[in-house]
């Protein structure tokens, strides 16, 4: 059997290993010049690698552990404290557990016990799939209370979501929290990242797919799907055909509604109701830190960017030659005006509001910058969300559908990543290959059998 993939970032090379590993013939179509998607590198400075987008793993994700073992890459990975903050009402706060909450003046003594005991029923609620029609914010309003609402998670979310933040589901809002809350011990978060950036296993697993006879077709957009006698036989690229007995699309579900919409226009308009938020991610190399705290939530909607991760605060600077590396992220509708303003206008608003944030002149310790946009980063995930995952199997014949919308109602991440790939190619019928992968707690591919 010959098995063309579509897309080579986490779910497409997860995928590839997985049919691999089951004697099927691969082929890789990926647009790019190189694997990784949304998890590519950079070079800041000396080849010192960093993704474009922040990444890292819990201690609880079976799956990225499962994967790093059989690539023999576990010497590669560290595990360390991490520390969260929150800039709430003009001020930043550390945030990382009930003595931080009990200190957390932006709010009310009463509404600081309620926020944190309904995040932590939250946490850990069981049936999340009863939450699907339940927008989270109706279910803080009250359960937390208006005060806390308003102040920390409607903010959050809004940074996030914009006008849909009334509309995410409790469902999303509880895997979130889930998998923050079961990455604690003893109160204290650890998380994971490979030593030398994702790249090390992007790298690996490309040596390996090459090893098992997996051919990559780098360079080459997908174009169309080639149908024959009511069957998917293959996709034309800007290349040329790439045939095979089935084909596997782990691209966004936007692009792929035009790839289907010749062929079957109604499976392409459900295809297209899922909608996508981008991402914008500025990473400065700083002089000094901005403060001590890995990640701090913005809870300002009017901030140009939702996060400030201190990513050397959790990998130690000496690793990037003793440069500091902070991001900026935002999740945002591509018709928002932020999406569309040019590089030195975005980064001279940035700067205005870190010194605002941290009461200090920002600009003199900038080093350099780059900025990053990825206009399919996360699905926009609205009430009643998984109505709108396709099965794995399409109604197209040998057409297989693993994207980001399958996550939910997990947050995109690598290891669920992988675990899409193990689902699909349990619905391909290779069902011993995927029993192969541990199931941690994720909660990511219930949806699309």
């Amino acid at each position: 059997m010959h098995v063309v993939v579509i897309g080579a970032g986490a779910t497409g090379l997860a995928a590839s290993y997985l049919l691999a590993r089951a004697g099927v013939r691969v082929t890789v179509v990926e647009a790019a010049p190189e694997p990784g998607g949304l998890l590519a590198t950079f070079d800041v400075g000396d080849g010192h690698r960093l993704e474009h987008f922040y990444h890292h793993f819990f201690t609880h994700d079976a799956e990225i552990n499962w994967l790093l073992g059989q690539l023999g890459l576990t010497d590669r990975v560290i595990f360390r404290k991490t520390t969260m903050g929150m800039f709430c009402g003009g001020r930043l706060y550390p945030f990382d557990g009930p003595k931080d909450l009990l200190r957390f003046r932006a709010i009310g003594l009463p509404a600081r016990l309620r926020f944190g005991f309904s995040s932590m029923v939250l946490a850990w609620r069981k049936r999340y799939s009863q939450n699907e029609r339940l927008a989270s914010l109706a279910w803080f309003q009250r359960w937390a209370g208006r005060e806390a609402t308003d102040a920390i998670w409607r903010p959050l979310l809004r940074i996030k979501f914009g006008q849909a933040a009334e509309r995410i589901p409790l469902a999303w809002m509880a895997g979130r929290l889930r998998q923050r809350a079961r990455s604690r011990r003893r109160g204290e978060e650890m998380l994971g990242y490979l030593d030398g950036s994702l790249k090390v296993l992007v790298d690996r697993l490309r040596e390996d797919l090459a090893g098992r006879g997996v051919v990559f077709r780098f360079h080459e957009t997908v174009q169309g799907l080639i149908v024959e006698g009511g069957r998917v036989v293959g996709v034309r690229t800007s290349a040329g055909e790439v045939r095979g007995d089935r084909v596997v699309s782990t691209i966004p579900t936007a692009i792929l509604s035009r790839l289907v919409e010749p062929i079957n226009p109604v499976y392409a308009a459900e295809l297209s109701k899922i909608r996508y938020l981008g991402a914008i991610c500025t990473v400065l190399l700083l002089k000094r830190p901005l403060s001590s705290i890995y990640w701090t939530n913005v809870a300002d909607p009017d901030y140009a960017f939702g996060g400030v991760i201190e990513h050397t605060n959790f990998m130690p600077g000496k690793k990037y030659g003793g440069r500091h590396l902070v991001y900026l992220s935002r999740y945002l509708n591509t018709d928002d005006p932020l999406w569309a303003m040019d590089e030195p206008s975005l980064l001279g608003l940035q700067l205005e509001q870190l010194q605002r944030m941290f009461a200090r002149p920002i600009d003199s310790t900038v080093q350099r910058h780059w900025v990053f946009r990825a206009r399919h980063a996360a699905t926009l995930t609205d009430l009643e969300f998984h109505l709108q995952i396709p099965r794995f199997q399409s109604p197209l014949k040998n057409l297989y559908v693993a994207g980001m919308c399958h996550i939910y109602p997990d947050e995109r991440s690598v290891n669920n990543s992988i675990r899409v790939a193990a689902e699909v190619a349990r619905a391909m019928g290779f069902d011993e290959v995927a029993r192969t992968v541990p199931q941690g707690i994720s909660l990511a591919a219930r949806y699309g059998h």
